[in-house]
């Protein structure tokens, strides 16, 4: 009997002696895998598991410097719905300041430190400088937290500018802490609608403009190329990568380059205008024909024109035109002009109508008529052209060509004018000499009516 006992007493006494140790051990190697760190400069947790950044998360530290300890702790308590026994208020009650889920954390693993990650009951409370001296997070995070830490991690709370992987370098030989660069980026200007260039590889890239932030993960050889709207010159765009071990390069200024060149209204390149022209330009400075100008210049004169307006940045729009206003000019016919014969209409340039129907150059008109011809060249210039085709002779009347009368005559004509034995002749008048008479009647157009005749007067016999 007394030796069952005393067996007893040796089992009780090696098993208190053994699971602290074994206790010891699993809290040992916890510390080395996992890593909390909680740096109060910026309110936020970070969570490391064997040498990688799992999740950042944002928290409330103490209502002053002093009141979160700072140093290394370990996390010695998870509890699940902790009640709040100041005020006695039960786990899981919304009201309770402990929120969803403690984790009590400690100088040792088993020492009694009263201090613990934990949740709360007011959200708004997170990013403040707030608490009596615990960390305080969103409920949903600190669950999604409490699921991952074992008791044993080790915590590490501190103040400082460097980055998380900075601070957990100490505690993990394969940490990355060397930021992303940037070995080149294009030149972004105002015609842009991307950002482009090299950064580390996989890095995130992020282009903030203004309060708006486009990103876009670059390839494994380190390109990217990020979308953004097109900006103004002079914008400033501001350019940051971040690694996959959480680490963030130097921001990058980028100020948006000026590639627009100046606008220019009242002419267009390689047109051609038949009237005076207003030429105006929204900035720089201006020459035309190399001649300096100011912005609203009136160009009146013919001739060709080379306008060059070129900016602040170099950028430069030159435009060609030319002002023509002399209408074309047309050969065979002339205005106001009457022909007795067929006319060959010819011009060099423009499309023209004859009585409205469309012609060619070359055209020979032979049909009696009046007509209008009308030439328009490319500009709009026009000329008008009137002009008659008349192939009749004027018509007499009174008299007949070798025809001999024995009294006196009276000749009329229907057009044009007449001679009389080379004499002016008026229609309608008497003629009374005797002998032979030549009479020529001419018309507007040229036509011709020539008329010979005799007068010989017999005597009466007695």
């Amino acid at each position: 009997m007394l030796r069952r006992i005393l067996i007893g007493f040796i089992i009780l006494f090696l098993g208190f002696s053994v699971f602290p140790q074994a206790r010891q051990a699993e809290a040992s190697t916890v510390s080395k895998k996992q890593l909390i760190i909680v740096n109060k400069k910026i309110n936020k947790l970070a969570f490391y598991e064997n040498g990688k950044l799992v999740k950042t998360y944002n928290v409330a530290t103490g209502r002053t410097s002093k009141l979160t300890p700072e140093g290394t702790f370990y996390i010695r308590e998870k509890i699940k719905n902790r009640p709040y026994y100041k005020h006695n208020i039960p786990g899981g009650d919304p009201r309770n300041p402990l929120g969803k889920r403690w984790l009590g954390i400690s100088k040792q693993e088993n020492g009694g430190y009263p201090y613990a990650i934990h949740g709360n009951s007011d959200e708004s409370s997170i990013g403040k400088y707030i608490s009596g001296g615990c960390i305080r997070m969103h409920n949903k995070e600190v669950i999604e937290l409490f699921s991952k830490v074992k008791i044993g991690a080790k915590v590490r709370i501190t103040t400082s500018k460097k980055t998380f992987n900075q601070l957990a370098k100490p505690y993990f030989k394969n940490i990355d802490i060397k930021a992303p660069t940037f070995p080149s980026v294009t030149t972004v200007s105002d015609k842009s609608s991307e950002v482009s260039g090299v950064t580390e590889k996989s890095a995130t890239v992020t282009v903030k403009i203004g309060s708006k932030k486009y990103t876009k993960k670059a390839d494994s050889k380190g390109k990217f190329k990020v979308k953004i709207p097109k900006q103004k010159a002079g914008k400033k765009l501001y350019l940051s990568a971040k690694d996959l071990s959480g680490n963030i390069s130097k921001t990058k200024t980028i100020v948006v380059k000026d590639k627009t060149a100046p606008v220019v209204s009242g002419v267009i390149n390689n047109k051609t205008y038949n009237k005076d022209v207003k030429i105006t330009f929204n900035e720089g400075k201006a020459t035309l024909n190399g001649k300096a100008i100011n912005s609203k210049y009136v160009v009146k004169t013919e001739g060709k024109r080379t306008l060059v307006v070129k900016d602040a940045a170099g950028n430069k729009t030159t435009i060609v035109f030319t002002i023509d206003k002399t209408a074309p000019v047309v050969s065979g016919v002339n205005h106001n002009a009457i022909y007795n014969k067929d006319v060959t209409l010819t011009f060099k340039e423009g499309t023209a109508t004859l009585n409205g129907k469309a012609v060619k150059t070359g055209y020979v008109v032979k049909t009696a008529g009046k007509y209008t011809l009308v030439l328009k060249d490319a500009v709009g210039n026009k000329r008008s052209v009137v002009f008659i085709i008349d192939k009749t002779a004027p018509v007499v009347t009174g008299v007949e060509n070798n025809v001999t009368y024995d009294k006196n005559v009276t000749i009329r004509f229907n057009e044009g004018k007449a001679t009389l034995d080379g004499n002016a002749f008026t229609s309608g008048t008497v003629v009374s000499t005797e002998g032979p008479h030549t009479l020529v009647v001419t018309d507007a157009a040229g036509n011709k009516t020539t008329v010979k005749f005799t007068i010989t007067k017999v005597p009466m016999p007695v």
